[in-house]
């Protein structure tokens, strides 16, 4: 095995150590089956937290993660693999994303933010509404150029000034604390208002949970909709140069 840096992987160890995960253990553990005939699943809580450590070190592909998986003794205890046991394989890791879902993983993340906000004991939340270009890791159809090809829910939408194959995470944050409160993931050409009263009512869910409430939202010239500003008491929201503006153009 190739021996790691002593410091490469501490802020992982100081992570796991001190961060309690245990809702989301316990939650994704109920996805897989505990006794019964079949063979036993490998550690459902190990495999959740290589895709922690994916999404922490950048690694970008379920290949490389089980490359290193068998050749870092550090990352396998991280992952609890004992060592006896090979590292997981991509098949097992693909299974746990579609064994989980997206739902439990949405309730993962909703448990670990409301606890964050509770900490911060506000009553009315500013809340920032974006969205960040995910690109699709398929080319684009021979027959139709606006899809992909090994990834067919891909579509081509704007990516910064040019045009791209992929996807969009439209998120709603707290502007004082930068929290997700709440997540859309769709195709790259659908457009911000189509999902920016869904953001909204999942954010004012999160707070709600909180004991507090949206003060303002606060957003770019894409999610310019009067339905939006009219959901709340407040909206800083630039008008389209191709529409007619307001007073003070907000």
């Amino acid at each position: 095995m190739i021996p790691a840096r002593q410091d490469e992987h501490e802020t992982l160890e100081t992570l796991f150590k001190n961060v309690d995960l245990s809702f989301a253990y316990d939650l994704i553990r109920q996805c897989y089956h505990a006794s019964g005939p079949g063979r036993p699943p490998r550690n459902p809580s190990g495999i959740f937290r290589a895709f922690l450590i994916m999404r922490m070190k950048a690694i970008r592909s379920l290949r490389e993660m089980t490359r290193i998986l068998n050749t870092d003794p550090r990352l396998r205890k991280l992952c609890l693999i004992k060592d006896n046991q090979k590292g997981y394989t991509r098949s097992v890791m693909s299974r746990f994303s579609k064994r989980v879902g997206q739902n439990n993983l949405n309730k993962i993340i909703d448990h670990k933010v409301v606890k964050l906000l509770k900490t911060q004991q506000s009553n009315e939340v500013d809340v920032v509404l974006d969205a960040s270009f995910i690109k699709a890791w398929s080319i684009r159809h021979p027959t139709d150029n606006q899809i992909g090809f090994s990834d067919p829910q891909a579509r081509v939408g704007r990516s910064g000034r040019l045009f791209a194959l992929g996807y969009k995470m439209h998120l709603s944050i707290d502007h004082k604390t930068m929290l997700p409160l709440s997540n859309v993931f769709a195709s790259a050409n659908q457009n911000e208002k189509k999902h920016s009263l869904t953001l909204l009512e999942k954010a004012k869910g999160i707070l709600k949970r909180c004991k507090a409430r949206v003060r303002s939202v606060v957003a770019d010239s894409q999610y310019s909709d009067s339905k939006l500003r009219s959901a709340v008491d407040r909206a800083t929201i630039p008008y389209p140069a191709c529409h007619m503006r307001g007073a003070g153009g907000l």
